[in-house]
């Protein structure tokens, strides 16, 4: 029997079935025979070879499996041991390839899903395969999208549509930053929205200049025009809140300088004339009888007597509406008035609600919105915020129906509704939400403040409210439901040094070094 394979094993070497051979001579008594032995070096030798020639041809996985038969059959031979070394190191070699193609293509990935396309297409120049191809699709389909994008925006362009003009143009760099016609046509908006900008506040439609500036955004570095629009407007917010707390000696001097530097705005020197004389009535109401109240800080007097029907009846004074404070508790809603800064709504709740006011039902935060925009929710779970909708909404131009939001977050409740969400400060759990292209029905307010813990009041974009006259930051916190401050400068209300047992009661103006805050009750839903 043994004589018979052997025979057998040779003829198939002869006749090159080396692996048929293998299978014969790999037992013990096949390779103990003397016929055998020389059979299995003649094997061994060919085996070598053609694993060599598969070497050649980067068969890599074949040249290894002969590789291994020769060393099973003669041991660890010189020429069986060089090959594995070379098959080895071609192994290593292609691994290492395939990394460096694999990085390519993350890399071109990442420059492509960021709108630069050039870069991504460069970093594919040498790779292969089924994800290089698709990636060198998706970036001609982004390119092809981004020219018709920047084809509409100059359509809208050439006809004064701004905003149409912004949105196509944001759709367009997001799809092709590299697009040389991008930064020609974001130049053209920019210039017209500076134009309408400027135009509207002639007019005296503050509300619209505002929106138009907060629709620009951040999507063109900001011009010197448009940086004198967006002081003048903040000066314009300045002035207003100093007539809400009862200032207009202060705003008539914000007006008189405003005038000055603008005087193709009309409105201006009309106001500043209002101002004067609201400022020299309320001067001269000091001045009299009734500056001894006013001036000492005294209360007005008892409740209301009203007389009916010969008996005198003590009126009490009329209790709080919903949703708004009783003494000095502070409401799940309030707004703060700062000066130089704006106006916040604050939101206490860790669920919000947000849509616009003619869903059925009203949402926490009800926006003067198109109707039909779907209503969202944002939770605050931790030290996290979750988004979620029963339809999907679009955030950062992906739809979603729940996500973990990040810090810049944009949420688009339709093509010009926009809710920019922001954790500005690493030491608080409250967020800031930005409106863009929608409003609150009140209008005093267009950035909301989701608070948790605390908010902070200073210098700088860390903080929730910005107040860069502050040399060192303030921090607002609620506690026992009141509206307590920490603040290294000395803090008054109603010039009075501030009570710690009291805080800042909805009502009061507060100082907190060259900053007036003041707090007032927010109308909506408790």
């Amino acid at each position: 029997m043994l004589i018979l394979k052997i025979k057998q094993a040779a003829t198939a070497l002869k006749d090159g079935r080396l692996d048929e051979a293998y299978e014969l001579a790999r037992t013990e008594e096949f390779r103990t025979h003397r016929d055998g032995q020389e059979l299995v070096g003649q094997l061994v030798r060919n085996l070598v070879a053609r694993g060599q020639n598969h070497l050649s041809a980067e068969r890599l996985s074949q040249a290894l499996a002969d590789c291994e038969k020769a060393e099973r059959l003669g041991g660890n031979l010189p020429e069986t041991a060089a090959l594995r070394t070379a098959v080895t190191d071609a192994i290593a070699n292609r691994q290492q390839a395939e990394r460096q193609r694999a990085g390519l293509v993350t890399a071109a990935r990442q420059h492509i899903r960021e709108g630069w396309l050039s870069l991504g297409e460069q970093a594919l120049a040498d790779a292969s395969g089924q994800s290089a191809e698709a990636l060198r699709g998706e970036a001609e389909a982004r390119r092809a999208k981004a020219e018709q994008a920047l084809n509409r925006a100059e359509q809208a362009l050439n006809r004064q549509d701004w905003a149409l003009a912004i949105e196509s143009l944001r759709e367009a760099r997001q799809a092709h930053a590299s697009n040389p016609r991008t930064a020609d046509l974001m130049d053209r908006a920019t210039s017209l929205v500076a134009d309408q900008t400027g135009k509207a506040i002639n007019q005296g439609r503050l509300d619209a200049a505002e929106a138009m500036l907060e629709h620009l955004g951040s999507l063109a570095n900001p011009t010197l025009k448009i940086q004198d629009l967006a002081r003048l407007l903040c000066e314009c917010r300045s002035a207003a809140g100093c007539l809400e707390r009862g200032q207009p000696r202060q705003a008539a001097e914000i007006l008189h300088r405003l005038s000055a530097a603008h005087s193709e705005a009309g409105w201006l020197a009309e106001a500043c004339r209002h101002a004067e004389q609201a400022a020299a009535g309320t001067e001269s109401l000091r001045r009299g009888p009734l500056g001894w109240f006013t001036a000492s800080g005294l209360p007005v007097g008892p409740p209301a007597l009203t007389r009916e029907a010969d008996r005198t009846e003590i009126v009490p004074p009329a209790k709080p509406a919903k949703g708004h404070a009783a003494g000095g508790v502070i409401p799940d809603r309030f707004i703060l008035q700062v000066d130089t800064a704006g106006s916040f709504l604050v939101l206490r709740q860790p669920r919000v609600t947000i849509g616009p006011i003619s869903s059925s039902r009203r949402p926490d935060l009800a926006l003067l919105a198109e109707a039909g925009l779907p209503v969202v929710a944002i939770e605050r779970q931790d030290d996290d915020y979750f988004l979620s909708s029963e339809t999907p909404v679009r955030v950062n131009d992906m739809p979603v129906q729940r996500k973990l939001l990040s810090d810049g977050d944009r949420i688009s409740l339709g093509p010009r509704c926009v809710v920019k969400f922001t954790l500005p400060s690493a030491a608080s759990t409250s967020a800031v939400l930005h409106l863009s292209g929608c409003r609150l029905p009140s209008g005093d307010a267009r950035r909301v403040i989701l608070m948790d813990k605390s908010v902070v009041l200073g210098p700088g974009a860390l903080a929730h409210i910005r107040a860069d006259q502050m040399a060192a930051p303030a921090v607002l916190h609620i506690r026992d439901g009141r509206l307590l401050v920490r603040s290294a400068t000395e803090v008054k209300i109603d010039g009075r040094a501030i009570d710690e047992q009291v805080g800042i009661p909805v009502g009061a103006c507060a100082c907190i070094g060259p900053i007036s805050l003041a707090v007032a009750a927010a109308e909506g839903r408790a």
